[in-house]
Formats: structure tokens, sequence, C-alpha cells
């Protein structure tokens, strides 16, 4: 792609985002840090004036005296609209289907004739897939904690603890939402524990929004606060080896599992899975999910975690 096209793809980006970081932009236009920073400095000196604030939640954005044109989408922007609005479903989980919808058309009506110019709309039978989502309804929890969010306003929430078997009322600083695994979380504050946690939406009974507000932490990051995590469970962070053998070993080789993995592919057709993880309850659930064709090797206590669980069933069917 050229330096022009790479550029005017910045500007954008830098336009429609109100903070985005060098890291965010290079991994956008799938080039480098060092090469963003060039093209930042080429901006301006072309006059166009680049804001930056610094910190952990910092980044760059362009001064309002700057903002240009929207940009034109190209064949593959509107193939990918159109791609997000078929996976994006109530079937596959996405409980704001009909405002996605809504919204696309929008676009659709602003382009106006330069739509025809693309890629006709999907077929039905394009996208066919009933992922995992969540029974109930959370649409309106959802948004209340969005706003919230916004606005930094603490929560009150009627909280569900399957383990317990019980409902017990928190306050919450809502510091931000996690999609994982066909269901919604929020992470953020708790009172009740003095630390950070996760909230399935589901489970939460009731909600009110409180007068009270809150700061955000200006060393608190979701996404630091989510790495190594092989799933949502936080604790202790583990180095984990697995041995898969065939055909496991080609299905897990196929996926990026997690940040840190690392595969090393043996001659009988086996692999050797490393990773850096929180809590070994995910991992060990991962594990006995491919029965005889996984063995655990490190830690130990993911061994004798794995060795006690399959135990366990052996009783069962005893």
């Amino acid at each position: 792609m050229s330096k022009i096209s790479q550029i005017l793809k910045l500007l954008a980006l830098l336009e429609t985002n109100h903070l985005i970081t060098k890291r965010e932009l290079a991994e956008r236009l799938d080039t480098n840090v060092r090469n963003i920073k060039a093209y930042l400095e080429d901006i301006k000196d072309a006059g166009i004036q680049v804001e930056s604030i610094s910190g952990c939640r910092g980044g760059h954005f362009l001064a309002s005296s700057s903002l240009l044109n929207p940009p034109a989408l190209d064949q593959g922007e509107y193939s990918a609209l159109l791609l997000a609005e078929k996976l994006l479903t109530q079937k596959n989980g996405f409980f704001m289907e009909n405002e996605l919808k809504t919204a696309i058309a929008k676009i659709k009506w602003a382009l106006g004739d330069t739509s025809t110019n693309f890629t006709p709309d999907l077929p039905e039978e394009f996208i066919f897939s009933f992922g995992k989502k969540d029974s109930n309804n959370i649409k309106d929890i959802y948004e209340l904690i969005n706003e919230s969010i916004v606005n930094k306003r603490c929560i009150e929430i009627n909280y569900y603890a399957p383990s317990r078997d019980e409902s017990i009322s928190r306050i919450i600083h809502p510091y931000g939402m996690v999609y994982r695994e066909g269901s919604w979380y929020v992470v953020g504050y708790c009172r009740l524990r003095q630390a950070v946690r996760m909230f399935k939406l589901v489970r939460i009974r009731s909600l009110e929004v409180l007068d009270e507000t809150f700061r955000y932490p200006p060393d608190f990051s979701i996404s630091a606060y989510m790495r190594d995590s092989f799933s949502l469970f936080q604790g202790k962070t583990y180095k984990v080896e697995i041995q898969f053998f065939h055909p496991a070993s080609t299905f897990v080789k196929e996926k990026t599992w997690i940040a840190s993995q690392k595969i090393l592919e043996l001659k009988d057709g086996s692999i050797i899975f490393k990773a850096r993880v929180k809590g070994l309850t995910e991992i060990k659930n991962w594990v006995m999910s491919f029965g005889s064709l996984a063995l655990a090797r490190e830690p130990q206590e993911l061994v004798d975690e794995v060795r006690k669980e399959a135990q366990k069933i052996l009783n069962i069917y005893q």
C-alpha cells in the first residue's frame, strides 16, 4: 500500500477516534510504530494540527481546526460493513441487531448510488451460525451500564453468584465492558471486595444508577487487566505447557488462543503448547475438553488438577 494511502487512512482514524495511540494506529494500518511516527510528522509538516495527550489513557487526535471532509468507503470497507451486518445478529448473541441495521441503512442512504458500484448485498446463505449467547434479554442492563461508564456514575447491582447460590447487593465503579464466549461482562471496582472484578450481565437481577460519581484510575487499563486471561478468570500467573496429539494438534495450532502462546511441532504429529495464563481453572477445563488427546505437562498444579477432575469423572461412571 502506498504512503499516501496510508496517510489518508491514518487521517480518517484520527478524525473518527477521540484518542488513538501510535500502537493502535500501527495495528489498524498493518505497519509499525516507527512508520506511524513518520506519517504523523508528514501530516504536521502539511499544516494539519495533530494534538496529543500523554499518559496511560492518552493518544492522538485531530484538532477541531484541522477536521477534514469524511473520506469515501472503498470496496473492501463496504464489503466488511455488509459482512459485519450479517455476523452481528440476535442468533449470534448481538442484541442490538435492529439498531445496527438502521445505522447501516443510513450509511447506504448517505452513499447513494456509490454503494451500487460495490459488491451487492450478501445473500442470506452467506452466514449461518448459531453462536452461544445469553438466554436473557440484557439490552436494558447494557444500556444503563454503558451510560454509567460514559458519565462515570456508580451503580448498585443485585448480583447472583451461582457458586454460593445467592444474590448480593454491590456498589460498582464501572470501568468498561468485555464480550467473551457469547456473554457480556462489566469490569469495575467492587466496593464489597475492594478490588476490580468482572460481572456477567445476565446474572444482574436489578441495577440502579446512583448520583454518586467515581474517578477512573489513571493507571488502570482493561486491556492490561485482561492480558494473559485464557478467557475471563483472573488469578496467579502460570507458565503452562500442554501436549496435544493428532488430530487435536491440528485444531489447536489453527487458532490464536492467547497472545502469549508458543507452539512447538513434534515429528510424531503432536505439538507442545506453551503460554502464560492467569489462573488454572479455564486452562484445566480446556485441556479436559480434548479428552485423551491432551496431556498437561506444566505446572505441576495443573497436572494435579486435571488428574483430580479425571478421577471424579471416573468415579461417576463406576
